[in-house]
């Protein structure tokens, strides 16, 4: 554990190939697991969900206008809550990798995967599935605002409340 690096909440991590990447968002879902009084989605439908050939569609439209100069990409996935549809991304990030391998595009290798996420589905087999499969180009992003957590995980708060920055390993 001493060989990794220590970062406190709050503290800004440098992204990876900042400034130069360029960002394809996906959002794959309205649907969420929570109803945070805060989320930006107001209206959340359970069968507001991108489909596979949407994607696909998009995907193919940014490599025909890709401009020689566009040398990385992430892949971003937001929602509602993207891991409620980790078997979409995953097949979005199949044939993501597949196209750039056929048109022999650096892509292929100078992409990222990001999910911006709350965290509830983390452990379920097929969210962990996807992080093995993905680990090297993976970055998972957890949202969830401290003040909401007491009904949803009253596990996770000290009390009397902690002060901020909280170290994490």
């Amino acid at each position: 554990m001493d060989n990794y690096p220590k970062y406190k909440m709050g503290q800004w991590i440098k992204e990876w190939r900042e400034h130069e990447a360029h960002n394809l968002t996906f959002i794959v879902t309205e649907d969420c697991n929570l109803r945070c009084k805060y989320c930006y989605v107001t209206h959340k439908a359970d069968n507001a969900r991108m489909k596979f050939d949407t994607a696909k569609k998009f995907i193919d439209y940014i490599f025909d206008i890709k401009t020689p100069d566009q040398h990385a990409v992430v892949l971003d996935f937001i929602g509602g809550e993207p891991m409620l549809e980790v078997e979409l991304i995953d097949q979005i990030c199949d044939y993501f990798k597949y196209k750039a391998f056929l048109l022999n595009d650096e892509w292929y290798w100078n992409y990222r995967i990001s999910i911006c996420t709350n965290g509830i589905n983390y452990d379920s087999k097929e969210v962990q599935n996807f992080i093995y499969k993905n680990y090297l180009k993976l970055k998972v992003n957890f949202i969830v605002h401290i003040m909401y957590l007491d009904p949803i995980f009253p596990q996770l708060l000290l009390y009397p409340p902690h002060p901020f920055p909280l170290e994490i390993l």
